[in-house]
């Protein structure tokens, strides 16, 4: 059994420092069992000076080599999509932007030859990026997410050796390729999906404990987690403040400029269940439904740039919801 992180990483970013507390989190729950790191050879050759505490705590780490003209992303995507290329064996991929919290040698008694846990902890019809899904679907020539009624988040794979295992990497990596270099969309999970179609729909559905998104409906598996997956790209954008600590830059920072896990950060790792920061729920469907609408984004903008336009739309749409609570009341009146 082997489990298996992916890293594509240059000292400008933190894809490596995330890649080492998940390592070290892996190592305070499975201290003898086979953590292989898969880099490509830019990754590998800058493994020096305060880029090699990861040595610690991965049994191996392999070098896969590529055209200097391929890109990080591209690199990252061709690894992740080829792993039985790499790894005979059973294997648990799981992203780097993830905090393992507990043993998971239990993997092993899942029955199922495949597995992964559902994007958003959600099927299709409850998935607020839905129409998104369709429409890139639709583009690609894709059927996999309307065949599943949903996506599997491909941060966490379990895949068991054997020709069923060859075969989801086989069309995955494909797809992947077709899907970047024909048209020009990077994404690997809609690849993923497709490729549990085209193999007949051997991917089976993991309990939420495996591949916890606490920001995406996996709180109601929060206690039980075995790995919590944080989501580093969420917070890309300067506006995003992160709900989780480990997730937040400024901590990474700290470890890029140590060289390794400092202790107080060694010890939130220790307690990843209770690492959050200050939250706001929102329990509005009619508000969650339209959260990734152009419209929420604009007046997001426009208050911050734009506060006085701002107010002036506030204030309109004020006057337009007293004007209707007037006429829902008067109606109700004349109604008794």
């Amino acid at each position: 059994m082997t489990y298996v992180l992916v890293l594509t990483s240059t000292d400008t970013d933190l894809y490596y420092e995330q890649a080492l507390m998940a390592a070290y989190s892996f190592r305070l729950y499975m201290q003898n069992e086979n953590l292989t790191i898969l880099v490509d050879n830019k990754t590998f050759d800058s493994f020096v000076g305060k880029r090699t505490a990861l040595n610690n705590y991965a049994t191996r780490i392999i070098s896969v080599s590529f055209d200097d003209k391929i890109s990080n992303r591209e690199r990252s995507r061709l690894i992740k999509t080829s792993i039985p290329n790499y790894i005979d064996d059973d294997f648990l991929y799981m992203d780097c932007d993830m905090i393992i919290c507990g043993d998971l040698s239990d993997i092993q008694n899942e029955d199922c030859e495949l597995g992964g846990v559902l994007d958003c902890h959600c099927h299709l019809d409850e998935h607020i990026h839905k129409d998104a899904f369709l429409r890139r679907d639709k583009k690609l020539g894709f059927h996999g997410t309307a065949s599943l009624n949903g996506n599997f988040n491909g941060g966490l794979v379990w895949a068991k050796k054997g020709e069923v295992q060859k075969e989801l990497f086989k069309n995955w990596n494909e797809f992947w390729k077709y899907s970047a270099y024909k048209k020009h969309d990077f994404h690997d999970q809609p690849c993923l999906n497709e490729a549990n179609w085209k193999i007949g729909m051997k991917m089976k559905e993991l309990s939420g404990i495996w591949n916890c998104q606490p920001s995406s409906g996996g709180l109601a598996f929060l206690g039980d987690a075995k790995i919590i997956h944080y989501f580093s790209s969420e917070f890309d954008g300067k506006n995003y403040a992160p709900y989780y600590k480990l997730a937040d830059r400024t901590l990474q920072m700290r470890i890029k400029k140590s060289g390794d896990i400092p202790d107080d950060i060694k010890a939130m790792i220790e307690n990843p269940r209770f690492q959050f920061n200050k939250v706001y729920l929102i329990k509005d469907q009619r508000i969650v439904s339209i959260m990734q609408s152009p419209l929420i984004f604009t007046f997001a903008e426009m208050k911050v740039k734009l506060p006085a336009l701002f107010k002036f739309f506030e204030g309109g749409a004020a006057c337009i919801r007293a004007i209707g609570k007037k006429i829902k009341n008067f109606r109700k009146i004349g109604s008794k």
